[in-house]
């Protein structure tokens, strides 16, 4: 058996203002289209993906804080 791993990150935009507490928000679409293409690209190799698993970041300012997918590792098998 042979492990492949991939890593995928999202593309952030701020959706609150920079002079307040920011805010982070994934491109979900987009991020879907690399891990389509991604996986497409894996089995057209001869793997089959196994897993798809997220990597969450976060910030906390001031009492309060956001979670978001900062990427996600595909695991693959061949």
């Amino acid at each position: 058996m042979h492990l492949k791993t991939v890593a995928i990150h999202s593309r952030n935009t701020f959706w609150s203002s920079r002079d307040q507490l920011d805010e982070l928000g994934v491109d979900a679409e987009d991020l879907a289209r690399e891990i389509e293409t991604k996986c497409n690209e894996l089995e057209k190799d001869g793997y089959k993906v196994i897993k798809i698993v997220p990597i969450n970041s976060g910030n906390q300012v001031a009492g309060s804080g956001a979670h978001y997918t900062e990427s996600v590792l595909v695991v693959a098998q061949k």
